[in-house]
This record gives C-alpha cells, sequence and structure tokens, in this order.
C-alpha cells in the first residue's frame, strides 16, 4: 500500500501557483483541474507553454 502525505494547500481553478520543481518553470496559472486523473493544467505565461501537473501538492508548488 501506497501512503504519502500532502504537504501544502492544492490550487484551484484560476489560482497562481510557483513552481517549486527541478523544471524551474517559474510562475503559472491554473487553467484546468481534473480530479479523476488527478492532474491540473498550467499555462507558464513567460515560457509560453501550457502543461499538466499532478494536482495534489507534495512540495512541488506553492499556492500564491
Amino acid at each position: 500500500m501506497l501512503t504519502y502525505r500532502v504537504f501544502g494547500p492544492c490550487a484551484d481553478e484560476g489560482a497562481f501557483i510557483k513552481d517549486l520543481s527541478k523544471q524551474c518553470r517559474s510562475l503559472g496559472y491554473v487553467i484546468e483541474i481534473n480530479r479523476h486523473t488527478n492532474m491540473m493544467k498550467v499555462k507558464f505565461p513567460k515560457m509560453g507553454k501550457v502543461t499538466w501537473m499532478v494536482w495534489e501538492n507534495h512540495g512541488h508548488y506553492q499556492v500564491v
């Protein structure tokens, strides 16, 4: 059985997040959350990319 702990508050749609992972994507805007797959679509304007990230916060992002 896998157990893990959520380190911080999870983001909501329309929230700004600061990426703390090794990918250094800076500040992002949450566009969509899919709770069925535990993923959220995030737009990073500085990089000009839209990407899917894990929604449950395991310390890889911080809600601003």
